[in-house]
């Protein structure tokens, strides 16, 4: 992740160019941090073996920049059960988003204190019968003074700094107490991913973050990383070489919740999406889905997505069953890293589809488009209330609809009072038939004008997805 940094240091001498170097000690290293506002820790793999198990490792934080100090709170977070290879990222954010180059990505459970704190990465293991946590790497905050050398102090406000951020980097001084030191850093208005470095009163790039070998995908950004694995390590799985290089596939849309006459066991899908201009090797990776449990699906040798190309892989081929009521899909390569990932969904009604839109966020969409690209249209509830809307405004549909019911009551009226004997009545009879025709008709008619465009989506809905299965077919 690049990020932008405002230092006192820096601005203090007018010789600095260039923002330093990210640099992290041996470890599971804390690299960078989002304390206020959105946060969010970056964690990297600086040892020289993979971590075949990052859920062996906790993060301890504190309400204090002494942990040991009286009345201090503390709040835990098991980070998750995937590898993590030599020079790999893991990106734990509160609010999502980017996954800005970490081969893995998982939700930030804790909460920082702005005021001042102490985060802490646990190991452990066991000895025998007996749970051993060992200390690892560690950093302290505060909003005033930390007299802890090489932590952070005079943290900014979230309304002082809202896209403060700081990351890690090497002491220039080796004959100091503390070998490495923490920049504060800006967030990049138009780029999550991006840290400028104040210098000398003007903003310039941070550093990029290490360990993203591979090139980042269209939106949002995620990538994958080929990697050295240990020959100790059960996991020895790894990426198709073809693949090396190339953009991760993305996540494009979901179908949890199939209308009738379709069926959960055949016609739920998963659709992913090959933005590369070649073929894409998916064999070996896993679509993951649920919520407090979770089932997966290995794709088979030899499973290609074309390039620039969309395919969806049905319920009935992987035998996965989406939610009705809430759930989320993973993509993962074959050592197990999540590379990509839809938002968290809600209850699902009856033919809506979860969808990528252009802007990189999720919709749900009653266009189901598997192996086409999506259509995002405003949700039924949502078309609803604007149709109620329009109807207040528009003065023929309210008049024709007042109309109606005026003349309803009429006719009520007329049914029930008998046959009239004078002539002029029975005149006056036919011809508040023959208005009661002719506003009725209106209405049917304006009806058909109002709704065309949810009329003439539906059928292209029907007609598009007969397409789409009958060429499935074809090409399985």
């Amino acid at each position: 992740m690049l990020f932008s940094i405002f230092s006192p240091a820096l601005t203090a001498s007018a010789a600095v160019t260039s923002p330093p170097t990210l640099a992290a000690p041996s470890s599971l290293s804390l690299i960078e941090v989002k304390i206020t506002g959105n946060e969010f820790i970056m964690l990297q793999n600086n040892t020289s073996l993979i971590i075949p198990d990052l859920s062996r490792f906790w993060l301890y934080d504190f309400n204090n920049t002494n942990p040991l100090a009286s009345g201090v709170s503390s709040s835990t977070q098991q980070l998750p059960a995937v590898a993590l290879a030599v020079g790999q990222t893991i990106m734990l954010s509160a609010n999502g988003g980017s996954t800005c180059g970490a081969a893995v990505t998982a939700k930030l459970s804790i909460s920082l204190t702005d005021a001042g704190g102490f985060l802490e990465v646990v190991q452990t293991s066991m000895n025998g019968s007996t749970l051993t946590q060992t200390a690892g790497d560690a950093v302290s905050w505060s909003s005033g003074v930390n007299t802890v050398p090489g932590m952070i102090a005079s943290v900014p406000s979230s309304s002082a700094d809202p896209a403060g951020a700081y990351y890690r980097y090497q002491n220039p001084d080796s004959s100091a107490a503390a070998p490495y030191l923490w920049q504060l850093a800006d967030l990049d208005a138009n780029n999550s991913c991006q840290l400028n470095v104040k210098i000398s009163g003007s903003f310039v790039p941070g550093p990029s973050n290490p360990g993203n070998q591979l090139l980042p995908g269209d939106l949002p950004p995620a990538t994958f990383v080929s990697a050295p694995v240990d020959s100790a390590s059960p996991n020895t799985k790894t990426i198709p070489v073809g693949d090396i290089g190339l953009a991760a596939p993305r996540i494009s849309e979901l179908l949890p919740n199939p209308a009738e006459p379709q069926t959960d066991s055949e016609d739920e899908f998963i659709e992913l999406y090959n933005s590369n201009n070649t073929s894409f090797d998916l064999s070996g990776f896993k679509i993951e889905v649920g919520s407090s449990t979770k089932h997966d699906y290995t794709f088979l040798d030899g499973t290609i997505i074309p390039a620039k190309s969309f395919r969806a892989f049905f319920s009935e081929d992987t035998g996965l069953s989406l939610s009705n009521s809430g759930g989320q899909a993973w993509l993962l390569d074959p050592a197990g890293n999540i590379i990509n990932q839809t938002d968290p969904y809600g209850t699902a009604k009856d033919g809506q589809t979860w969808a990528l839109g252009p802007d990189g966020k999720w919709y749900w969409t009653m266009t189901a488009t598997p192996n086409s690209p999506n259509i995002v249209l405003i949700p039924a509830a949502a078309s609803t209330k604007t149709s109620a809307t329009a109807s207040k405004s528009s003065t023929p549909k309210t008049t024709s609809t007042k109309a109606v019911k005026a003349a309803s009551t009429t006719a009520k009226k007329t049914s029930t009072s008998g046959a009239s004997t004078d002539p002029q009545a029975t005149s006056s009879s036919k011809m508040h038939l023959w208005i009661l025709a002719v506003i009725g008709a209106g209405a049917v008619l304006y009806a058909v004008y109002e709704y065309r465009n949810d009329l003439a989506n539906l059928l292209y809905r029907a007609r598009r997805y007969r397409e789409t299965r009958r060429a499935s077919g074809q090409n399985s």
